[in-house]
């Protein structure tokens, strides 16, 4: 596997913070080598990698045994560099979302509305990087970068999201 990225997007991510979904952290568990040396660049890069609690709990909810959930845990804390709290605020603004998506928001779930009240909330300084794609409607958050991975399955597609109102 091998994760190819636009030039110019190292550049546009130095000094923000990139929230990590779910299923980054589930593909880099499976991929490491890879993902360790995708993360290291962004780091060089002054990028801040972050996630939220409700990552967390999506990732370590359902571990087989006490040793998979801190295996879990610990790949989590290998990744990011900080989690950014929920905040009072941000449950007004998974409100405003909820309205802006309208019928479009029917299927997202918790987790996801979370994320993108933190891409609202923090505008220009972060991003969200997600397979999960068609959870992120582009009248509502700017699709700047795509990010493909090589996979002997085929190809992942990652995109890179920003708040754009």
């Amino acid at each position: 596997m091998e994760i190819i990225y636009p030039p110019s997007l190292i550049a546009f991510l130095k000094n923000k913070h990139l929230l990590l979904d779910t299923n980054i952290f589930r593909d880099a568990a499976n991929q490491h080598t890879v993902f360790r040396s995708f993360f290291n660049e962004l780091k060089k890069a002054d990028v801040t990698l972050t996630t939220i609690n409700f990552v967390k709990y999506e990732l370590l909810k359902g571990s087989a045994s006490a040793n998979k959930y801190k295996e879990k845990e610990k790949l989590i804390n290998d990744i990011i560099d900080v989690t950014i709290p929920v905040l009072p605020e941000n449950f007004d603004l998974t409100f405003k979302l909820i309205r802006e998506y309208g019928i479009d928001g029917t299927a997202l779930d918790v987790t996801d509305l979370m994320l993108g009240s933190m891409l609202i909330q923090y505008k220009q300084n972060i991003c969200l990087m997600t397979r999960d794609t068609t959870d992120f409607l582009q009248d509502v958050f700017e699709l700047p970068f795509i990010i493909n991975a090589k996979h002997n399955k085929g190809i992942f597609s990652y995109g890179i999201y920003q708040y754009i109102k």
